[in-house]
């Protein structure tokens, strides 16, 4: 069964739904090639093309090292809802997948029971950022958000793909209805908003699921690292790992700035006649 999440750090907390292994963001099925009828080469349409990628059977564990550079796909603090290889919903394909949602204050958080909205959970609405400079090769956003806890059966939700790299892709999924900036084809920067977060597909309640991939047709996840952005640890912000677990609570560092410009000083008066 599909049970709460509610962790505590001191002044924040996080609360969200973990779903059920049979509850997970995207049924984990290999792809399938649908049988010949004669000896001709059966040819997928090109990515991008249709309307799911479909998933592939394992996690790519062995992927070449990762050569760029991701930032964290928001602002602000967020929590790790469910980590990569967990005993959840990621694992098998999703293995490096990661679940996100923002912290609140503990002293004014509402209690997940009296949330009986969308717009109650802080997730909902927030802007997805890209995470480095890329190129989108698969977007879907025709899905709407269901009420809470009551998934659309079969819904695959709004989701965004972007091509970072050869074999480095990043994943988005339970975007928010006509929330997507940009559409197949785009080309996007690090930090420009792509999408806002939802509850599509069977998310359950809103959050954001992000996965980066080796493959995108089929889909496989692989070992991720991000940069720049602090840990919370016992009162006091320590520079991340680069692999964000699960109950941590993390924000990105700000953009580097260059010294600020001198003062301006005005010439002085004439003193002359």
């Amino acid at each position: 069964m599909a049970r709460w999440s509610h962790r505590r750090s001191l002044a924040f907390v996080l609360i969200g739904l973990v779903p059920s292994v049979t509850e997970g963001c995207r049924r984990a099925e290999p792809a399938r090639v649908p049988p010949s009828t004669d000896s001709a080469q059966i040819i997928p349409p090109p990515v991008g093309t249709r309307d799911e990628p479909p998933a592939g059977a394992v996690g790519l564990a062995s992927a070449p090292p990762q050569t760029v550079e991701l930032a964290l796909p928001f602002e602000g603090i967020w929590g790790v809802l469910q980590g990569t290889d967990s005993d959840e919903t990621h694992h098998g394909y999703a293995a490096y997948a990661l679940d996100f949602v923002p912290a609140e204050a503990t002293a004014s958080a509402v209690p997940a029971a009296r949330r009986k909205k969308l717009a109650d959970w802080p997730c909902y609405g927030r802007p997805v950022l890209a995470p480095a400079d890329g190129k989108v090769v698969w977007a879907r956003d025709r899905s709407p958000d269901p009420p809470l806890n009551k998934p659309i059966k079969g819904d695959t939700g709004n989701f965004l793909i972007i091509e970072h790299a050869p074999q480095e892709f990043t994943e988005f999924r339970h975007l928010q209805a006509k929330s997507l900036r940009v559409k197949v084809g785009d080309r996007v920067t690090r930090g420009q908003e792509i999408a806002r977060c939802g509850n599509s597909g069977n998310a359950g309640v809103p959050h954001l699921h992000l996965g980066f991939l080796g493959s995108v047709d089929p889909i496989a996840t692989r070992p991720v690292r991000f940069s720049r952005y602090e840990v919370f640890n016992r009162g006091t912000w320590d520079p991340g790992s680069g692999v964000p677990t699960a109950g941590q609570l993390i924000r990105p560092l700000p953009e580097r700035r260059g010294p600020p410009p001198p003062p301006v000083v005005p010439p002085p008066a004439p003193t002359g006649p």
